[in-house]
């Protein structure tokens, strides 16, 4: 019936087109990051995206072809959005693009609201997006794009670790569930035993720089740090303070290294067992320890664990539940375009379960709508089903100008806990008089 009414639809929207003479072929250019090679799919769907809608197309009898030509990237986000304003400045915009800053590209312009569309086409395509995911495509009340990947964070950590200490795959299991319904200090118990009793060099290694697993870990103690009904930012004090008193802890204890190390070492030396939990990845991370540090299936089915980050115990007693957090680039469509409608529903075409499947089968990213999680791609992947309820807990990284700035401070105060340079009381007071210079209409949570 899906099928049926699209086709219905489609041969309403380009009724115009059918008593043309000539075939009329559209370009619609688009650029797509990765970052990284895992993300191709993202690109590649875009293509396939055309070739569905040309069948239809074909059959409705519209006199017109669409052609998409994309330009992916394995770049960082810092060149790869470079290059976009660049080529807006000079009126080169492609008419889809992939990135982050939502906010910024919403208010200078940038982009075309899509509420129309979704509403449009809901029924159609967009009914069993994960209803989370949403908070983080809407600015200001309106949607300005569509997601089209997600990367849960958590936490890995190693189950042949846990037995050499004398626990029982079923003790694991009640320790750390795979749902992350238990305690951060638990995690922080086991990684000290672990260094004691020599198994690993490192208990914990979190990021080397501030990113949506940073995020979580605030998360995780309570910090609030956005509230997207007032679209403001949120210094909340005691978290803030518990967050930095705990990893000074972790630091004494010999858990956490004084000064984080660089990815290359947080990825290697976690695949090679050497530490015991990483807090720096996400869900589809093992795509890339396979690709590049030689993980084996043997040893993902068998030997690690992950779990969406817990919420410290003082959290949990507040309500806080397990959170994972996903910095998800979403399918904008530029105002450049000359022809925004058929790049709307070339991106509808894009996201549709089966490219979803697709992307997921090939990153080992779960799923961002429920339906896929049924496709023959991936019904049988026992990791992504294993790790799919993690995309359930996702809280979307906040839309705000000044958000990673926020972010940059609250890490470069964490470093300095961690190096013994500042007490968490200092990190906290300097964290707060940077907050009130820079953030005014902000909000301080005293207790």
């Amino acid at each position: 019936m899906r099928r049926l009414s699209l086709l219905l639809l489609f041969a309403g929207f380009f009724a115009g087109l059918v008593v043309a003479q000539e075939l009329e072929l559209i370009t619609i250019k688009a650029y797509v990051i990765g970052p990284g090679p895992m993300g191709i799919k993202k690109a590649e769907n875009l293509v396939l995206a055309a070739e569905q809608l040309n069948r239809i197309l074909e059959i409705s009898g519209a006199k017109v072809r669409v052609k998409v030509e994309v330009e992916f990237s394995e770049l960082k986000w810092g060149p790869f959005a470079e290059k976009f304003y660049l080529d807006f400045r000079a009126g080169k915009a492609p008419d889809i693009v992939t990135l982050r800053e939502t906010a910024d590209l919403a208010e200078g312009g940038y982009i075309v609201p899509l509420d129309d569309h979704v509403k449009e086409f809901w029924d159609l395509n967009y009914y069993d997006f994960y209803s989370n995911l949403w908070e983080g495509a809407t600015w200001k009340g309106k949607i300005w794009g569509i997601p089209h990947d997600i990367s849960p964070t958590g936490i890995w950590y190693r189950k042949d670790v846990l037995r050499k200490l004398g626990y029982t795959d079923a003790e694991i299991a009640e320790l750390l569930p795979e749902d992350g319904n238990t305690a951060l200090e638990v995690v922080g118990r086991l990684a000290k035993e672990a260094v004691e009793a020599g198994l690993v060099e490192y208990g914990i290694l979190h990021r080397p720089s501030k990113g949506p697993g940073f995020y979580a870990a605030l998360l995780a103690f309570g910090a609030e740090c956005y509230d997207p009904e007032q679209a403001r930012l949120v210094l909340d004090k005691p978290a803030l303070l518990d967050f930095y008193r705990w990893h000074e802890e972790m630091v004494e204890q010999g858990v956490i290294p004084p000064e984080p190390p660089p990815w290359s070492t947080i990825h290697a030396t976690f695949v090679e067992g050497k530490t015991f939990t990483t807090w720096a990845s996400h869900v589809g991370t093992p795509a890339e320890w396979k690709a590049k540090y030689g993980l084996t299936d043997e040893v993902l089915d068998k030997d690690l664990g992950f779990l969406p980050f817990p919420p410290t115990e003082k959290a949990r007693a507040a309500g806080v539940g397990p959170v994972s957090v996903h910095d998800f680039p979403l399918y904008f469509v530029t105002t450049q375009s000359t022809h925004p409608e058929i790049a709307k529903l070339i991106i509808m075409f894009a996201t549709s379960p089966q490219a979803c499947a697709i992307h997921s089968a090939f990153s080992l990213r779960p799923p961002y709508r429920a339906s896929a999680l049924y496709h023959p791609l991936i019904k049988d992947n026992s990791y992504i089903q294993r790790t799919a309820p993690s995309a359930k807990t996702v809280r979307p990284v906040p839309i705000h100008p000044r958000f990673w700035d926020y972010m940059s401070r609250a890490f470069e105060a964490l470093k300095g806990v961690e190096a013994g340079i500042i007490t968490p009381e200092q990190a906290l007071t300097d964290l707060e008089a940077w907050f009130l210079a820079e953030v005014p209409d902000g909000e301080v949570i005293e207790e």
